[in-house]
C-alpha cells in the first residue's frame, strides 16, 4: 500500500513537472542576476484580433519563490517588429500567482512581436529583450485569424481599415476636384457635398466588397 501510494506521488510529481515544462516551452526564459524571467503570451498560440496579454514570470533562483510587487517597479515594451511599431505598457499582479503580472492587449496584425522588460527587481535594474519565434525567440508569433472563423467568415481588422483607408483616399480625390472648380460658380459646393457623399458610400462598398472577397477566398479554400 505505501508503496502505491509513492508511486501515485511520483507519477503526480512527474506530471506537473511535464506541464511545467511545456509551458516554458512556449515562453522565453531568461535568467538575470538572482531572478529568472519567463516572458511570453498569456495565451498561446496568438491570434490577430484575439484579447491577450503579455505574460511575465519572475522568480528568483535559490528558492523559485515568485517576487512580488513587481507591478511597481517594471514595465514592458511591445513592438510589432515589421513596422517597429512601440507601446510601453504598465504590468499588473496575477491575483493568487505571486510573480506573475501581465500586461493586457489586443495584437491587430500577425507576425513578428518582441518583449523588453525594463525597470527593476528588488533594486536590480533589468533590461531585458525577448523575440518570438520569427525573430529566434521562443514564444509564439502572432497568427492570422484567416480560417478560424465558423459558421460565416469575417474580414480581419486589418483587412476592413485598409478598406476603409481607400474609401477615404477617394472622398479626399473628390474633394480636391471640387475645391478646384471656379469658386464663383454655385458647382463648387455642389461638388464638395457630393465628393463626400460619394466617399461615404465608398466606405460601405468597400466593407462590403471586403466581406464578399473573404467568403470567397474561405469558400474557394474549404472545397
Amino acid at each position: 500500500m505505501k508503496m502505491t501510494k509513492t508511486l501515485a506521488i511520483i507519477l503526480t510529481l512527474a506530471a506537473l513537472a511535464a506541464a511545467t515544462t511545456a509551458v516554458a516551452l512556449a515562453h522565453g526564459d531568461e535568467e538575470v542576476g538572482d531572478y529568472k524571467l519567463v516572458v511570453g503570451f498569456f495565451n498561446e498560440p496568438a491570434y490577430e484580433g484575439g484579447v491577450n496579454a503579455v505574460s511575465v514570470r519572475v522568480t528568483r533562483t535559490r528558492d523559485f519563490a515568485g517576487v512580488e510587487g513587481l507591478d511597481q517597479s517594471l514595465k514592458v515594451e511591445v513592438t510589432y517588429v515589421p513596422t517597429s511599431t512601440s507601446k510601453t505598457m504598465d504590468l499588473l499582479a496575477v491575483y493568487g500567482e505571486p510573480g506573475h503580472y501581465v500586461a493586457y492587449l489586443i495584437p491587430t496584425a500577425p507576425g513578428h512581436y518582441r518583449f523588453r522588460i525594463i525597470g527593476s527587481i528588488e533594486g536590480d535594474q533589468i533590461d531585458e529583450t525577448f523575440e518570438s519565434m520569427a525573430g529566434g525567440g521562443e514564444f509564439d508569433d502572432v497568427r492570422s485569424q484567416a480560417g478560424l472563423h465558423f459558421p460565416e467568415p469575417r474580414p480581419s481588422l486589418r483587412e476592413l481599415e485598409s478598406a476603409v483607408r481607400g474609401a477615404q483616399d477617394m472622398a479626399q480625390q473628390a474633394q480636391i476636384a471640387a475645391a478646384a472648380e471656379d469658386s464663383d460658380s454655385d458647382a463648387g459646393p455642389l461638388l464638395g457635398i457630393i465628393g463626400i457623399v460619394v466617399g461615404a458610400a465608398g466606405v460601405a462598398i468597400a466593407a462590403a466588397a471586403m466581406v464578399v472577397a473573404t467568403r470567397a477566398r474561405n469558400s474557394a479554400n474549404s472545397s
